[in-house]
């Protein structure tokens, strides 16, 4: 795809805002997609999924970080406890990056070459209780 059009940008913007959210890196020199970072919560607004794609040619840029930082504030925003996602275990870059900002990293139980990862957003669930 060489060119976001406005018929593209209304689609994969216009999406459920109490449940989604769609965050797009374009380029501003000529409108060009780069990145694209969904978030849908569940039901009960208390884990939201993700997925991203970033552009081949921008791949380790920094890119994927900054979506990732603005979908973990706004999940906490939103009050999310929990972000969660699959990551392809070849993703190598994608799993450090997860490891980075604390996510757990566990095998698919279903699908060995998936990791599921998983980021604790409520600042109560992760400190330890008393004993």
């Amino acid at each position: 795809m060489r060119c976001v059009t406005p018929a593209l940008i209304a689609r994969m913007t216009q999406i459920d805002y109490a449940r989604a959210m769609v965050l797009l890196a374009i380029d501003k020199a000529n409108g060009a997609l780069m990145g694209v970072l969904r978030l849908h919560a569940d039901a009960n607004h208390v884990r939201g999924e993700y997925a991203i794609l970033i552009r081949s040619d921008f791949k380790g840029h920094g890119l994927g970080w900054a979506l990732m930082q603005r979908c973990i504030a706004f999940a906490r925003s939103e009050g999310l406890q929990f972000i969660d996602g699959q990551v392809l275990s070849e993703n190598f870059a994608m799993l450090e990056m997860c490891r980075e900002f604390g996510f757990v990293i566990e095998k698919n139980a279903e699908t060995p070459e998936v990791r599921n990862v998983s980021l604790v957003l409520a600042a109560d669930l992760t400190r330890k209780t008393p004993e």
